[in-house]
């Protein structure tokens, strides 16, 4: 059973301003997307926009963007996700972002995390999706999707993350949070590296080499410590933290296609001397 964590040091004023930055605005939905709203039963709603694909045996992601985007940002992306690897694509908002009501905390966003993905696999299930469910986060959104695949290994089948980390005090002091002066440390933290020392599912991760806010070793650490016998770990020469997609174009999405059309499988190994 995994260990139940809290996150209480992490909502303090001085880091939640710097940790999330909410725009309220959302832009329209478009034609071809679902708005589903969830009551978190504290008297805000999160939001999750469905991107359908007409393939129903292909995947499922639930998906988590970093801390200054939001849904409206990801439609193109969403799409590329339907047309080019045929899956859908659930996008889901923090509190506070978007048509997301009330105030982003840190221990929020780890509890709306398990009520976005109770909504998201019964999405899948009432639209007659039979592939697999797959979690995945961009940035900040990578601590979602850790928690989920690591709280729910029975649900999930794969986690994918986009220019992730194993540390967090590094990613806090980087966005201008003084942990020495809060006395944090990485127990009071996300543990992300913990968290993912424990889960076996199928592991992707991309990350951009010039990475100025997320350096790309605190990523391979993630990789390299992920229990997970199947994992693949993408560096993507001359990206920053918010240019992967610019630099890979289509390249983004064939790579992880490739990757996601073998979970689950087992690659036999060659007879023979090596």
């Amino acid at each position: 059973m995994a260990q139940t964590y809290t996150y209480d040091k992490l909502d303090q004023p001085e880091i939640l301003k710097h940790l999330f930055r909410p725009d309220p605005s959302p832009a329209p939905v478009p034609e071809h997307a679902e708005d589903m709203m969830i009551a978190t039963g504290d008297d805000c709603d999160l939001h999750l926009r469905a991107f359908a694909s007409d393939q129903k045996a292909k995947p499922v992601i639930l998906f988590f963007h970093g801390n200054g985007e939001q849904v409206s940002d990801y439609t193109d992306i969403a799409d590329k996700f339907n047309q080019q690897m045929g899956v859908s694509v659930l996008l889901a908002e923090y509190r506070g972002y978007g048509l997301a009501t009330g105030i982003p905390t840190a221990s929020a966003m780890m509890k709306d995390s398990q009520l976005l993905l109770k909504r998201g696999l019964q999405w899948q299930k009432d639209n007659g999706y039979t592939g697999k469910f797959l979690v995945m986060g961009r940035s900040l959104g990578s601590v979602s999707a850790i928690e989920l695949t690591y709280t729910n290994p029975d649900k999930i089948d794969g986690l994918l993350v986009d220019s992730g980390f194993a540390y967090s005090i590094p990613v806090l002091q980087n966005i201008g949070i003084d942990t020495d002066a809060l006395e944090l440390s990485e127990d009071d933290c996300f543990k992300n590296l913990e968290k993912i020392r424990q889960i076996d599912k199928a592991f992707y991760s991309i990350h951009g080499a010039k990475d100025e806010l997320i350096a790309v070793d605190n990523a391979s650490t993630l990789v390299s410590e992920a229990l997970s016998t199947q994992k693949e770990f993408q560096i993507v020469p001359g990206a920053d933290h918010n240019s992967i997609f610019a630099d890979t174009g289509d390249m983004y999405f064939e790579v992880m296609n490739r990757f996601v059309k073998n979970i689950g499988i087992m690659r036999k190994k060659k007879v023979g001397v090596r």
